[in-house]
């Protein structure tokens, strides 16, 4: 393995960091919860249930089951890192990312002008989530192959 030295305070590009956020919550978060048996929807309630939400009732092959554990662990890192938002951050996660609200919808219920929404209550929620993310992942045991830092460096 490889080692990685790491600059803690390594200058983050913050419209860089923001959009990989987003491409990482647009795309790969419904695609991980697919494949393990969850709906987008499922990270909506504080109390989450790791049990899968369906099931077809055939039995799965072993590497199947590692394969869908290992994806629990990165969801449970994703769901602890929105709710570990401040709360601003956390609504506008949730209402994008699991509710999947039009934009213009979002800022209507938020006491913010559009222009704050697109220049820094969104980028900033982003940008907390890939912190926490990156704070999650090793809590929740996530497996090193699965380790991600979503924050790109100036």
């Amino acid at each position: 393995m490889e080692l990685v030295i790491l600059n803690l305070f390594a200058e983050v590009n913050y419209s860089a960091t923001a959009n990989n956020v987003d491409r990482f919550l647009s795309k790969q978060l419904p695609r991980l919860l697919r494949r393990c048996g969850h709906d987008l929807i499922d990270l909506s309630s504080p109390k989450l249930s790791w049990a899968p939400s369906h099931s077809t009732g055939h039995n799965y092959a072993e590497t199947s089951i590692v394969s869908a554990l290992s994806i629990e662990q990165v969801i449970k890192a994703i769901y602890k890192s929105i709710y570990s938002c401040s709360e601003l951050h956390k609504t506008v996660l949730i209402d994008n990312y699991v509710y999947c609200y039009d934009q213009e919808q979002i800022i209507r219920m938020l006491p913010y002008e559009k222009s704050q929404y697109y220049n820094r209550i969104k980028p900033d929620s982003l940008l907390e989530f890939a912190d926490a993310y990156d704070y999650y992942q090793q809590q929740c045991d996530v497996d090193d192959d699965n380790l991600v830092d979503l924050r790109v460096y100036a």
